[in-house]
């Protein structure tokens, strides 16, 4: 496995949700997980915040209009199970 970075930041994975695919990458030394639209603009969704704690989704102003309940609850749960493995992910990677 090889890692990926955007922005200077490790990409931890990559979900599809509907139309669009996001790309999540660590903001380093912080228990927060940058979300990007990976083909779309404005690239900036937001930020999955307190994963050490209470998760949640910090929105970028101008893809407010994009996320509902349910995608919120997608993206959340899987930057969740992303932070989980981060070690694991880090340990199989090759660069």
């Amino acid at each position: 496995m090889t890692l990926r970075f955007t922005d200077g930041l490790p990409v931890l994975g990559y979900r599809e949700i509907e139309d669009r695919t996001l790309a999540f990458a660590w903001q380093w030394h912080e228990p927060t997980l940058r979300v990007t639209f990976t083909e779309h603009t404005p690239v900036l969704l937001g930020h999955v915040t307190h994963l050490d704690g209470l998760p949640r989704l910090a929105v970028a102003p101008e893809n407010h209009d994009w996320l509902d309940p349910a995608r919120t609850q997608a993206l959340v749960e899987h930057a969740i199970d992303l932070w989980r493995r981060k070690e694991r992910v880090f340990r199989q990677c090759e660069g």
